[in-house]
């Protein structure tokens, strides 16, 4: 390698850490005080989560049937997911995509998809780091601009 091109390749590595510090900082800055989750099925807002409290809204759509908020207070919530069969998200026999909120984080407990890789996403409480879960048309996104006050839930968990 010439040195013009270790160069260019340090100049681009420090212009890309310089960039995610950046964002990352950003995101931490822009901040309302509060991490909620939004769970869009099929590009569709079905759900949303205030990830400190527990407190829930399942939105008025075809797929409101298919959300399951039974455990909302173990901090568990079951989703629709396209891929899912015969198999169950654990022993309650409730199918689905099932939703971990947890240390006001958020992850994919379980899911089914041909590799399973929705579920070896890091919980996340950051706008920057979004679960996706393409087999099963859902994504998960956290947004942290919203003020809690104008967050009203349809039930709230203590």
């Amino acid at each position: 390698m010439k040195r013009n091109d270790l160069i260019f390749i340090g100049a681009t590595l420090l212009v890309g850490l310089v960039a995610l510090f950046g964002f990352t900082l950003y995101d931490r800055l822009s901040a309302a005080g509060g991490a909620f989750a939004q769970v869009f099925y099929r590009d569709e807002l079905i759900l949303m989560i205030d990830l400190d409290t527990g407190s829930y809204t399942v939105y008025d759509t075809q797929y409101k049937d298919l959300v399951n908020v039974d455990y909302a207070e173990e901090g568990t919530f079951y989703v629709p997911g396209t891929t899912t069969t015969e198999h169950f998200a654990d022993d309650r026999m409730i199918p689905g995509v099932k939703l971990a909120v947890a240390d006001g984080k958020i992850s994919v407990a379980f899911q089914e998809s041909p590799k399973d890789i929705c579920q070896y996403q890091p919980p996340t409480d950051s706008a920057l780091e979004p679960l996706v879960c393409l087999p099963n048309e859902l994504v998960v996104t956290v947004r942290t601009d919203i003020d809690p006050d104008a967050f009203v839930p349809d039930v709230v968990m203590e």
